[in-house]
């Protein structure tokens, strides 16, 4: 019984054993006998051998790689194979943008001049009445001679830039009239024939011995040294725009009267030399400073000085008139030297110092309002004059500051509170220590009054 399994296993290996021989007797017939088919025949035989599957993928292992040294070639690179400053500021696959490269390898931008227009005009003086409509290009100077008249009709577009061969900018001479009559919706443009405009890019509209009705209506006046510069003459604006210049408006022994208009980015607002200027319901806003006049008279009306960097006004020895204007976020709102006037219903506040500054003035203020200037609400300097009706508060270096010898009246405001010693705390006078005090300011109100703005 235990050599049973035995058996079937010897079976096996005999019927292998015979198999074999019958293989070999059979390979002896095929290649060896006499008859054998094969006989003095090659064969070949094949086998196919199964081959092991492929081991499965890995994933790489992240940051154990070791980069495999290069080998640096001999002799140095030639000079055609290594990269150019130009390729590197133009490859688009390049890390750093433009703006991240240094100043010295940006680019300017590049201005283009345009030289093509409905109208071209060469240096050319206008001895009879011309209307302009369309784009027009003058090149040079176009002159107005005192016997013409030169109308522009509604979205009329002028551009100027500087006759071939010379340096001197391009300008609009006025010696007759000019009637510019844009309108809200179709305004008439005056600017440099580029298309990205600078100051001082052209001269501008200069006017000069022209006492006629001149007017600018609706215009916008872009990139001019001045953008309208009066010599002896008048003219009235209404709606215009200047921005960009040098001198918005200069005034020379002129009269100029304007209305809803805005000058703004300029070195200079206005300038007014023994000159008059009627401004109403307009606004000098982010010069650097807002009007500069001396030895005129001018009226303000309804106007807003709004953020100048220097003086939002700076007046020598002028006569003036300023009513219901504001006075915001100057350096100084006013400043005024000499002359005499009266201010109504005004507003100066925020001012990074004074809110306005008096030296050797004659002025009369009533219904005002002095308040969070970053200096003195009123800086006195030998000022004469008056106060009333005028709210004074949360001025930071003090209310009312008097510096010179001259009494100043300030009767009948409101210093922002009813307390009399904190009233006494914001008025700055040396002289009241010595019992010689120049400001009056008793009596004063005890609540804010309505009419102050």
């Amino acid at each position: 019984m235990k050599n049973t399994p035995l058996l079937p296993a010897l079976a096996a290996r005999f019927l292998l054993l015979g198999c074999f021989a019958l293989t070999q007797i059979g390979c002896q017939q095929l290649f060896h006998a006499q008859d054998a088919p094969l006989k003095g025949q090659t064969v070949t035989v094949s086998m196919t051998v199964p081959q092991p599957p492929p081991p499965a993928a890995k994933p790489l292992q992240q940051g154990t790689e070791q980069p495999v040294p290069q080998q640096t070639p001999q002799g140095p690179l030639d000079s055609r194979l290594l990269p150019t400053e130009t390729s590197l500021h133009t490859d688009p696959l390049s890390i750093k943008s433009q703006s991240d490269l240094p100043e010295t390898r940006q680019s300017k931008p590049v201005r283009t001049v345009i030289d093509k227009a409905g109208t071209v005009l060469v240096n050319k003086t206008v001895a009879e009445d011309v209307v302009l409509r369309g784009t027009v290009l003058i090149k040079g100077a176009l002159v107005v001679a005192p016997q013409a008249t030169l109308r522009i009709d509604p979205g009329t577009r002028i551009m100027f830039t500087a006759a071939l061969g010379s340096a001197e900018p391009a300008r609009l001479v006025v010696q007759g009239r000019i009637v510019a009559s844009g309108t809200q919706q179709q305004p008439i443009l005056f600017v440099p024939a580029l298309n990205q405009p600078l100051v001082g890019d052209w001269g501008g509209v200069v006017l000069l011995n022209s006492e006629k009705k001149n007017s600018f209506d609706h215009c916008r006046i872009e990139g001019a040294q001045t953008g309208i510069e009066a010599h002896f003459s008048r003219f009235t604006g209404r709606g215009v725009m200047i921005s960009k210049s040098r001198t918005g408006i200069a005034l020379y022994d002129s009269e100029a009267g304007l209305q809803g208009c805005i000058i703004s980015r300029c070195d200079r607002g206005g300038r007014l030399a023994d000159s008059e200027l009627d401004l109403r319901d307009s606004t000098l806003q982010e010069n650097r400073q807002g009007l500069d006049a001396q030895r005129s008279s001018f009226t303000f009306s309804s106007v807003k000085v709004l953020s100048n960097s220097q003086e939002g006004v700076a007046a020598d020895q002028c006569r003036f008139r300023m009513t219901s204007s504001q006075f915001l976020e100057n350096r100084s709102g006013l400043r005024l030297t000499g002359g005499d006037g009266q201010l109504l219903l005004c507003r100066f506040s925020q001012n990074r110092e004074s809110g306005a500054e008096l030296v050797g003035t004659r002025i009369r203020i009533n219904s005002s309002s002095f308040i969070q200037n970053s200096g003195v609400g009123i800086l006195l300097e030998n000022a004469r004059g008056s106060v009333v009706g005028s709210v004074f508060s949360d001025n930071r270096a003090g209310n009312l500051h008097n510096r010179g010898s001259e009494p100043f009246a300030a009767l009948l405001n409101w210093w922002g509170s009813a307390d009399e010693k904190l009233i006494l705390e914001s008025i700055l006078d040396p002289g009241r220590n010595n019992d010689a005090a120049l400001i009056l300011f008793t009596p004063f109100l005890k609540e804010r009054p309505v009419t102050a703005p």
